[in-house]
This record gives structure tokens, sequence and C-alpha cells, in this order.
């Protein structure tokens, strides 16, 4: 008699757990809420999905117990991928893509390979309960030999995000690390700098809480109307939602032109006075002309002013320095993913497996495991799917 495997949840991690899951002897069942699967993987990298990171590290993910993705994040996306017949291109850095560009690839060769499988996916059918009967699971009137939670998290509500994985996860015993924002936008209260947005570079950011330096790292930057976004930003924004947490105080000093030392960068400016130009368009041959409006009220310096020495090493100062209050996130709304989740404490690293309940897994989002901006989420995701996938057919 075939083994009968539940999947709730039709995303990136359960996918792959019905491919991996599904042979001779399994019959797989995927439940999705939405009408559509895989609503998230076509959201991804602005519609081009960042499938996964040729530099995947354990310092890339993050959670209570974050080693608890040692063993899963070995897994090897692109051989995966290549042998599903997705050829994969470099993006920026070490960022690899479907070489068309398209995200809605990744999902129809998923979905392909499910159906040619023989994979069983309900749509528009939301999960709220599972019972446990002995060595059972009973779902939505049937009963399943084990059952594979890939439910997500409550990020991006309007692409289906939701708190029903966590929901179903805790009323079979397991808890759940309150789950926060991570990668997501920030919100200051500086207006001078709202009016700068759409001003991109990349930049040195520096994070300190509570007047404590936390992170520092270079990435890029974008001035927005209600703070500060780029992926620079959102690999700070987990620490940031974390301090919120606890009430802290949040900011981030920025270094616009970090090629440049502070004396060097005096220097250049000295050298620029010979050019007898206008403040404006001496700042502008180094800075995006958009910002000169925000840096001189900041540096207290008027346009008008006469150019000396104090006004360089002020200015200088400013631009290497630059300190923006962070007062908010986004939040889960326009979070790419969420931390927290699924105590990772009860959970078999090497398979996915609930420690607390026979014939339960888990994978993806919905445990307390979030990496960085780069491919790193939806690596975990594969990662993740396959181990339960895989090891639910087997037990």
């Amino acid at each position: 008699m075939k083994k009968s495997i539940a999947i709730i949840g039709a995303g990136a991690s359960g996918l792959v757990a019905a491919i991996s899951s599904k042979n001779s002897q399994t019959d797989v069942t995927i439940f999705e809420k939405s009408s559509r699967v895989g609503k998230k993987i076509l959201a991804s990298g602005n519609g081009h999905c960042n499938i996964t990171n040729s530099n995947i590290t354990l310092e890339n993910y993050h959670g209570k117990y974050p080693h608890f993705a040692k063993e899963a994040i070995k897994f090897d996306a692109k051989e995966f991928f290549n042998s599903l017949g997705l050829e994969l291109d470099y993006g920026k850095e070490t960022r690899l893509y479907p070489m068309s560009g398209q995200a809605s690839i990744v999902v129809d060769v998923l979905l392909h390979k499910c159906e040619s499988l023989g994979v069983k996916i309900v749509k528009d059918c939301e999960i709220t309960s599972i019972k446990k009967d002995g060595d059972k699971f009973n779902i939505d009137t049937k009963v399943y030999d084990s059952v594979i939670i890939s439910a997500g998290s409550s990020a991006m509500p309007h692409i289906g995000g939701s708190e029903g994985g966590y929901d179903l996860a805790q009323s079979l015993g397991h808890n759940i690390e309150k789950p926060f924002a991570s990668l997501v936008q920030l919100i200051s209260d500086d207006e001078d700098f709202m009016r700068c947005s759409g001003v991109k570079l990349e930049a040195n950011l520096d994070l300190f809480i509570d007047k404590k330096q936390k992170m520092s790292l270079r990435g890029d930057l974008l001035f927005t109307n209600y703070g500060l976004s780029g992926s620079g930003i959102l690999d700070l924004s987990r620490s940031v939602s974390f301090a919120h947490l606890k009430d802290s105080d949040v900011f981030i000093k920025i270094d616009l032109l970090p090629d440049l030392s502070l004396e060097k960068l005096k220097k250049l400016l000295q050298k620029r006075l010979s050019l007898n130009l206008p403040i404006s368009l001496w700042l502008g041959g180094l800075i995006n002309k958009n910002l000169i409006p925000a840096l001189l009220k900041r540096a207290k310096i008027d346009k008008n002013s006469p150019i000396n020495t104090k006004t360089i090493n002020t200015l200088a100062y400013t631009i290497k320095n630059l300190q923006i209050d962070i007062v908010d996130t986004k939040g889960y709304k326009k979070a790419e993913v969420m931390a927290g989740g699924v105590d990772t404490n009860d959970v078999d690293p090497k398979t996915m497996h609930s420690k607390l309940v026979k014939g339960l897994y888990f994978c993806g989002e919905v445990l307390d495991i979030d990496g960085d901006c780069g491919g790193f989420n939806l690596h975990w995701a594969w990662a993740s799917g396959y181990l339960a996938g895989k090891n639910a057919s087997k037990d």
C-alpha cells in the first residue's frame, strides 16, 4: 500500500518537497489556499527570481539556532534546477538567476515536474486544522501518513502570506519564536533626506542600536520618501526590527563616498576650489546633486556661504558620517521574509522531522531560519523542502 503525504502550501519549499517525496511508493497531495501556486517565487528578485547564491555559508542564515541550517544548505540548487531543464546565469556578484531572466519559468518547471510525477495539487483550499489520530493525520476529511507544513510566513499578505503555518504548528504542540519583519524597508523621520527620494548609490552602512555599533556592511542604498531601502538596508533590517521589539533607539551612519578616506576627500574638495564653482556644482561633481540641499542643511552651511577650510572639513565629515535616525520598519506587509517561526530546537536538522510528532515535517519560511538578501532565502526553501520531502517518503 502506498504511503500518503500531505503538503500544506505550494510555495518554493512545498513544491520541491513534493518532487523529492514523490515516487512509486507514495501518493503526494499539495494543498494551496490560493488559486495560483508559487506566488512568492513569481515576485522574487523583481520578477527575475534570484534562485540561489554561489557563495552559500552558514553566516548568511539567522534564527535562535542558526546552526540548524548547516546540513540543509549543502543542497546543490544549481544541479537540481539543471535537472529540471532550467539553466542558471550570474547576476550581480554571486547571485544566480534563470538564464531567461523570468521568475515564471521557475514555477513552470517545478509544476511540470510535479505533474509528470503525478503529484496532486488542490488549489483554493486553506487547511486550518490538522488532527493527529494515532499514527495518522486527518486533513480535509482524508487520512494521511505524513504531513509537511510548508505554509510560509505572514510576510507579504497581499500575495498570500499568513500566520496559518504557525497556527498549525502550534496546534500540534510546537512552540513559535515570535515572528518579526526581515528584509524590509526602514522608516525615517528625516524630512530633508526623504526629499531625496530616488537617489541610489553604493555606501558603507553602520547600524547603531542604543548608541552601540552592531553591524557594518557595504551595499546598495536607496533614499525614499519614507526613509531608506536598497539591498544593503535590507540586510540591516532584521537587526533593526529586533531592536524595535525592545524599544531601542536606532540610527544608521552612512558613508556616501566609501572609496575615499576622510583625508582624501578633504584634499579632493580643497583641490576643486581652483575650479571656482558655486557650491552646488563644486559638490555636484562628487555627490548626486539631489542630495546636496539636504547635506548642506545637515552641515549647517548656507549655499551662498564662501567655501573655506572649515566648510570643507564640515562637509567632508558629513558626507562620511551621515546619520539617519530610524523610527520603524515597513513591517510584515512589505517584508520579503519574516524572522522567527517554528522553534528549530524541536526539529531534526538532518531530516526536517518534528521531534514532537511522528510523521510531521517542516520546511521553508515557517521555520525559525531566515537568510540575507541575495538568493539565500530561496536556497533555504529549496534545500529544506528537499530534505523534508525525501525523508517523509522514507519514514
